[in-house]
């Protein structure tokens, strides 16, 4: 229905890998460690209008057990736009070039989403859900945060030693440490995606000016 109903669709993540495997049958492939943290990306193609006039490296948060390859996206016909060395294809659409737009990442991440999820999974740990402590996301926290971080991870698990119930995690003492370094640039993809909507669906009018422009090519307006 989207395909015939709607300018243009965005996922993210979990929604991104169950698109992409009913349209183009690529199965998620579960990774060896999650994906977790913030890492740099690089631009692959400067002429597509979702990455027009913005930074052509930039970081993104990830948060995932599983990937969906670029060689395969690739193969299936799809372009993808962004990419990391470490953690993989970012942003990619379909062969038309935008009916659909996918992100593997999370750049609607706030500032504080990784530290939240941070807090859950040691949570779960106090809680016995998670036989090991998890481990920090990557590119995340600065020195000053991991010190804390540590400190707490020493004092949760003498605490569960002895049977005692440990100090709330130390949310509060973060905050302040935590750099935002992938909104602007979210921001600017996510503009550019409702700009062209915006031109898209102004396609009639165009067309009556413009005779010759092909309304199956969302890219040709």
């Amino acid at each position: 229905m989207a395909k015939k109903n709607v300018t243009s669709v965005l996922c993210s993540c979990l929604a991104t890998h169950a698109l992409i495997q009913k349209c183009y049958q690529i199965e998620r492939t579960r990774l060896t460690h999650k994906r977790w943290g913030v890492f740099e990306h690089t631009v692959l193609d400067n002429n597509h209008p979702l990455v027009s006039d913005i930074n052509t490296r930039f970081d993104v948060p990830h948060s995932r057990f599983n990937e969906q390859f670029q060689p395969d996206l690739e193969q299936a016909g799809l372009k993808v736009l962004v990419a990391s060395e470490e953690a993989g294809a970012h942003l990619f659409v379909s062969p038309d070039g935008f009916r659909f737009v996918f992100f593997q990442g999370h750049p609607e991440y706030d500032a504080v989403s990784l530290l939240k999820e941070y807090k859950r999974e040691v949570n779960r740990y106090i809680d016995g859900e998670l036989t090991n402590y998890p481990p920090l996301p990557d590119n995340y926290f600065n020195d000053h945060c991991q010190a804390k971080l540590e400190q707490y991870q020493t004092h949760v698990e003498t605490a569960l030693q002895h049977h005692q119930i440990p100090d709330a995690f130390p949310e509060q003492a973060l905050f302040n440490h935590l750099d935002n370094t992938w909104r602007d640039t979210a921001k600017a993809v996510f503009n550019n995606w409702l700009g062209k909507i915006y031109q898209i669906t102004h396609q009639d009018r165009r067309q009556a000016l413009m005779p010759g422009i092909d309304p199956n090519n969302p890219l040709n307006l």
